[in-house]
Order: C-alpha cells, then sequence, then structure tokens
C-alpha cells in the first residue's frame, strides 16, 4: 500500500502541540503511534476531524467518549476524557451518568449475547 505522506512531511511536534492544546497533555497512544509519523498523522487526522465536526457540541462527544471508555474497560482513556469532559462544563452526575450509561451497554450486550446461548441451549 503506497502513501503520498512521507516521514519527513509528519510534523510530530505540530500534532503533539495541538492534541496538548485539546488534552492537556500528549496521551501515551498518540506518544507511541509517534515512532511512526505516518501512522500518527493517519490517526491524528481522523480524530481531528471527527473532534472539529460541529455536528455535535464537544462536551456531548466527550461523553460519547466517556460512555465507550466505560464500556470497554478503557480506563486511560476513561480518565482522560473524564478530565476534558470537566474541563469543558460537566458536573459530576453527568460524569457518572454518562459512565453508567456505557456500562449499562456492555452489561445489555453480553447479556443478550449470554441469553442467545441459552436460549439456543433450552430452545426456548
Amino acid at each position: 500500500m503506497c502513501s503520498n505522506i512521507e516521514e519527513d512531511d509528519v510534523d510530530i511536534d505540530e500534532i503533539f502541540i495541538k492534541i496538548e492544546r485539546y488534552f492537556g497533555f500528549v496521551p501515551k497512544i498518540f506518544q507511541v503511534l509517534g515512532e511512526n509519523p505516518r501512522a500518527l498523522k493517519a490517526y491524528f487526522d481522523k480524530s481531528e476531524v471527527l473532534m472539529k465536526d460541529d455536528s455535535l457540541p464537544a462536551l456531548t462527544k466527550e461523553f460519547i467518549s466517556i460512555g465507550s471508555a466505560s464500556a470497554l474497560g478503557a480506563e486511560h482513556c476513561l480518565l482522560t476524557h473524564l478530565k476534558v469532559a470537566r474541563e469543558f462544563g460537566a458536573t459530576d452526575d453527568q460524569l457518572l451518568l454518562a459512565i453508567l450509561m456505557g456500562s449499562l451497554i456492555a452489561e445489555t450486550d453480553a447479556l443478550a449475547k449470554s441469553l442467545r446461548v441459552y436460549e439456543d441451549l433450552t430452545n426456548i
């Protein structure tokens, strides 16, 4: 697979500055991706497009990220997005609700899959 982006064309420092401006620090995932500048640029470009899309307010996107991180058990992502959401004005009640909603979806998914297996076994 060819790429038009050369490693020399990727300004890692510029990307890290943008990331730090948003999160207040550079999360580990971006730091490690920095070892492969083209991969960093591809991941960052996708993230930036989604975060700049104004179809949803930034705080709403953070609530989605919190719920997703909660559902996936992604502790570092959860903490990062909780901090950002708080900076955007989220209340503790809102943060907790986002965690609970994400966890509920994860629980519902596990239960639905398990009940399908049970139903197949018992021929309900």
